[in-house]
Parts: C-alpha cells; sequence; structure tokens
C-alpha cells in the first residue's frame, strides 16, 4: 500500500498534528477512516493494511502533544476541535471523496465521540469501541468511588509525550499508606498535572462537563456500531450511547476484556477462568469494515438488516440478538437478603441485619472482575479466598433446578446503616459452581454522599438507614441448573477503587476510622438484588 508519512495536519489554532495516510491502488478518490490516538500511530500498520485492502484511505494521527505532533498533550481537553481540524484537513485532500468514518478503541473511540457531536458534514459515522460517554462515571469515579487503579495506570502510560509502559515497579500495598496524589506520583514516578485535577473535581461538576460527552447525546444523528466486552472496565456507559444517540445504532458485545477485544484465537475464546468456545473468536474488525461499507460504501451485503443488537450470551457460550437495550423480554426478578446469608426469591418474613466492620487500613484486595490491563488477575476467576474475611457478607441462593438467563442491568436496592457520614459500600454478582468455585459475573458499588446525584454530595446521618440503590453493571450469563446465585457484600476493591477514609472530606483528607457497617433486610428493610431475566431467547 502506498504511505503518505507524517503529513502535518493543521489545527484551527495552528499546531501541526503528525499525521499518516495509506492509500488503496486505483485514481480515487476514496471513502476514509480517521484514527486519532495518544499511542503512537505506527502501531495501527495492521488496521491500516485491513482497511486499505477494503478499498478505503486510512489515515492515523498522533493527538496533539503525543509523539511527533506539536503542542501539549492534555487528556480530552482539543479532541473535539483537533478531531474536527482534522476533518477539514481530510475533505479537502484529492484522494477522499468526502465520506469519512471514524474508528478506534479505547481513547481512539473516545475521541470519535465529541467530534461526532460537532455535525461535520464529511462525518458518516463512527465506530467506537471500548469507550465510555462518560469519563467521569465510568473511568474515574465509580458511581463517586476513586478508581486508583485506573488513573495510576493510566497515568503512568501517558507520563512524557512519549508513551510509556505502565511498569510494576512499585507495591500497590505501600500506595495505600500514602497520603495524597502528589505523595503517590512521586513514590511512582509520573507528573501530577491533569491527575491533580481529576482528584480535586470529586462531583459531576462543570469542569466534568467540559471533559465528557454525555451531555452532547442530543447533538449527535449518525450511524453508529458500539463495541466491548462483558469483562471491559469502561463499557458501562457504552450502553448510555447506544440508547441515546439519534440515527442507526447498533451495539456488539462478547466476552471479551479491554485488551482482548481486539484479537483473535485464545485471547477471544478464554477469559479468566472460564472458556466461551470457539464462536467467541469472532473477526470485531471485520464486523466494523461491514458497518463501514454499508454507510460509506454503499454496499448492502445484509448488516444494516441485522437486529441492532448482537450479544454474547455466556454459560451457553452462543450469540443472541435482541432489538433493543436492555432487552425488552427480560423481566426484573427480585432475590431478597435472608437470614443466615440466604438469597431468597420471597420477602423475608421477619427483619434482622447482617454487621461488619471495614477498615481502611486493611481493604478487601482487588481479585477478578472489570480492570484494567496489567491488574491481575482479571475477568472471571474464583474468588473464594475473599470470603475467609469479616468485612466480606456472602448471600446465597439455593441450588437452581432450571438455568437462569440474566441479561440487561442488573441492581441492588441495599438498606444500610452505618456510624459515619460518608463511607462505600460494593457488591459482586457471582456464580457458586457445582463443584465449589464461586466466580464473578459482575459488580456495582456506591459512595454514599453520592447516592441521590453525582454532582450534588449530600453526608449520611450516622446510624439512620438509608436506602442505596447501586447500577451492578451490565452482562449476559446464563446461570446453570446446580448452581447458586450469590451476592458478596462489602466496602472495599483495592487497588481498583482507593479505600475511603470513612469521612466527610476530600480524598486523602483526614485519618482513616473504622466503620461499622450494617446491611438491614427483611419486610420493612427489603435489601434485594435485582436480576433481568430473560426466558426462551
Amino acid at each position: 500500500m502506498k504511505a503518505l508519512l507524517q503529513r502535518m495536519a493543521p489545527t484551527h489554532d495552528g499546531v501541526g498534528l503528525a499525521t499518516d495516510v495509506y492509500l488503496p491502488p486505483g485514481p480515487g478518490p476514496f471513502p476514509t477512516i480517521l484514527v486519532r490516538t495518544p499511542y503512537h500511530k505506527q502501531g495501527l500498520q495492521r488496521q491500516a493494511r485491513h482497511f486499505v485492502e477494503g478499498g478505503y484511505v486510512f489515515v492515523a494521527q498522533d493527538c496533539r502533544g503525543k509523539y511527533d505532533s506539536e503542542g501539549h498533550f492534555v487528556p480530552l481537553v482539543d479532541e473535539a476541535a483537533d478531531g474536527e481540524a482534522a476533518l477539514d484537513w481530510i475533505a479537502d485532500q484529492p484522494w477522499c471523496n468526502r465520506r469519512v468514518g471514524m474508528w478506534g478503541r479505547s481513547y481512539l473511540g473516545i475521541v470519535q465521540m465529541p467530534v461526532a457531536a460537532r455535525g461535520h458534514e464529511a462525518l458518516r459515522c463512527i465506530a467506537p469501541s471500548v469507550a465510555p460517554g462518560s469519563y467521569f462515571r465510568d473511568w474515574l469515579r465509580y458511581d463517586g468511588c476513586f478508581a486508583l487503579a485506573n488513573a495510576i495506570r493510566w497515568s503512568l502510560t501517558h507520563s512524557s509525550s512519549r508513551t510509556q509502559p505502565a511498569m510494576d515497579h512499585f507495591d500497590w500495598d505501600d500506595l495505600n499508606h500514602l497520603d495524597g496524589i502528589a505523595a503517590i506520583a512521586q513514590r511512582v514516578g509520573f507528573p501530577t498535572q491533569a491527575l491533580q485535577q481529576w482528584t480535586e473535581h470529586d462531583s459531576d461538576d462543570e469542569f466534568w462537563q467540559g471533559l465528557d460527552w454525555d451531555h452532547l447525546y442530543p447533538s449527535v444523528n449518525l450511524p453508529a456500531l458500539h463495541s466491548g466486552g462483558w469483562f471491559d472496565h469502561l463499557t458501562r456507559t457504552q450502553y448510555e450511547s447506544f440508547r441515546a444517540l439519534k440515527g442507526e445504532q447498533k451495539l456488539f458485545i462478547g466476552p471479551w476484556g479491554h485488551q482482548t477485544v481486539s484479537g483473535t484465537g485464545a485471547v477471544h475464546t478464554r477469559y479468566g477462568d472460564w472458556e466461551f468456545g470457539i464462536d467467541a473468536d469472532v473477526d470485531l474488525l471485520g464486523q466494523e469494515m461491514r458497518f463501514f461499507d454499508a454507510h460509506l460504501r454503499d454496499i448492502d451485503d445484509g448488516f444494516n438488516a441485522l437486529p441492532p443488537v448482537r450479544l454474547f450470551l455466556m454459560g451457553e457460550n452462543r450469540w443472541v440478538e435482541t432489538t433493543d437495550w436492555p432487552p425488552p423480554e427480560a423481566q426484573i426478578q427480585a432475590w431478597y437478603l435472608d437470614a443466615e446469608g440466604g438469597l431468597s426469591r420471597d420477602t423475608p418474613a421477619t427483619d434482622g441485619e447482617d454487621t461488619y466492620r471495614y477498615d481502611p487500613l486493611d481493604p478487601v484486595p482487588t481479585r477478578g472482575g472489570s480492570l484494567y490491563w496489567g491488574l491481575g488477575p482479571i475477568g472471571p476467576v474464583d474468588v473464594r479466598s475473599t470470603l475467609q474475611r469479616a468485612d466480606v457478607l456472602c448471600y446465597r441462593g439455593e441450588k437452581l433446578q432450571a438455568p437462569l438467563i440474566v441479561i440487561g442491568d442488573v441492581g441492588l436496592e441495599l438498606h444500610v446503616a452505618t456510624d459515619v457520614e460518608d463511607t462505600d459500600f460494593i457488591a459482586r454478582l457471582c456464580v457458586q459452581a457445582a463443584e465449589g468455585s464461586v466466580t464473578c459475573v459482575t459488580q456495582g458499588q456506591q459512595r454514599c454522599r453520592f447516592r441521590k446525584s453525582p454532582a450534588r454530595p449530600e453526608p449520611l446521618e450516622p446510624d439512620k438507614e438509608t436506602e442505596l440503590q447501586l447500577s451492578m453493571g451490565q452482562t449476559a450469563y446464563t446461570f446453570p441448573a446446580g448452581s447458586r446465585v450469590v451476592l458478596l457484600v462489602t466496602s472495599s476493591d483495592f487497588p481498583r477503587i482507593l479505600p475511603h477514609r470513612n469521612r466527610l472530606a476530600p480524598l486523602w483528607e483526614g485519618e482513616p476510622v473504622v466503620a461499622t457497617q450494617r446491611v438491614l433486610r427483611g419486610r420493612s428493610t427489603p435489601s434485594r438484588l435485582l436480576l433481568p431475566v430473560v426466558e426462551g431467547l
């Protein structure tokens, strides 16, 4: 393929962005795929060849301040304007027919979204993959809880104009005893400029609204293919994007994590402890090519006629299709927390409570679940070792007599009380297999002061009962006959989440205090797990 390398595409404020252009044979002009990346455009050779062989010009551009691009990189700040300028430049090139699509995963997907909201006439469709609609809610603040591992890993990766590998040259446990992001940055070795702002703005305020794009949903009216994995840590608000955007939207979710969504072979068919079979090894890039063919080349191979939602049903290890998300076929089924660690379909006849002490200096270690790369073990792994801790409550249902298909948004209504003004509650939906292993299917959390709004914190009244609504994420999983539905409740998950110091104060402020946590259950305080159950799919 012919390559035009190191073209400096101008931004609207005069900064030159290093851009490589790969051309298919022939006179053109051609439809064009634009990819903007902070991870070095030279790492996109495989994708370039794939699209060029499909008849597209492939344009790869380093983000402002990264590698050979001029300027200074500040995450998210310039991506809308710089992406719009890239479209201006591309549309004026003789090899472009002014029909452009944007492609990319993770940050390469995030940068598509604010550009789409600007309504550039050349941009006809986007394909964001493992890319959240809200950086605040899906990357740094899980329902108010500070996502420490995400912040540190990503800051290490972008500690200079050239992407640096996030090396394990520090002990995570040490970080829990340091005060403030500056001390952590010094210990780990990255600058604090952007991260300091991220930690100071702990509510969904004007700072985050200027960086996130979820408030721009009404401005987007073009086709989009949203793809991701059940164990990706950035997918939660991607379902919102699918529901909210105008134009033809498609959703494609497989049994993958953040790093394996692009893979083939074994990395596509196994994650954590679970094997998913050969059907999980889908050529996602091929599916994205079909999407672009439909909207940039008017090639109808049946892709547009496919149902809007295609999901991999774990447990049965097969693909299913439906018309929307959440699936209209799903019916909410309540499972009530009961005495002696029970999880019952019936409302308990009597009230009760379960109590544990949460010590921020002795947090529950992260094990499995939806995690950022480099923090293991990841995905569906056995968490029985966690159950030995006194600060983890475990509720188990009876053995299932028939398979239970759960597809949709999982919820948890939790009635709690605590002796502090603010704390965290963290929960995991698990499956206990017939042989005894307990594996996380999905998870959720809530910082109590943000229980009513991510923008307006409100303290707790100590020792007063409060109802929390925990979003437990999304899944498509069949609990097999003979297994048990299991719910774990605790208050820490380190280093995935920075342990809450149990104070109504900014991060790292004040000495940690031990909190006495009470989970209330029964007829008057019916704490319950809400499962979206589908029959006959």
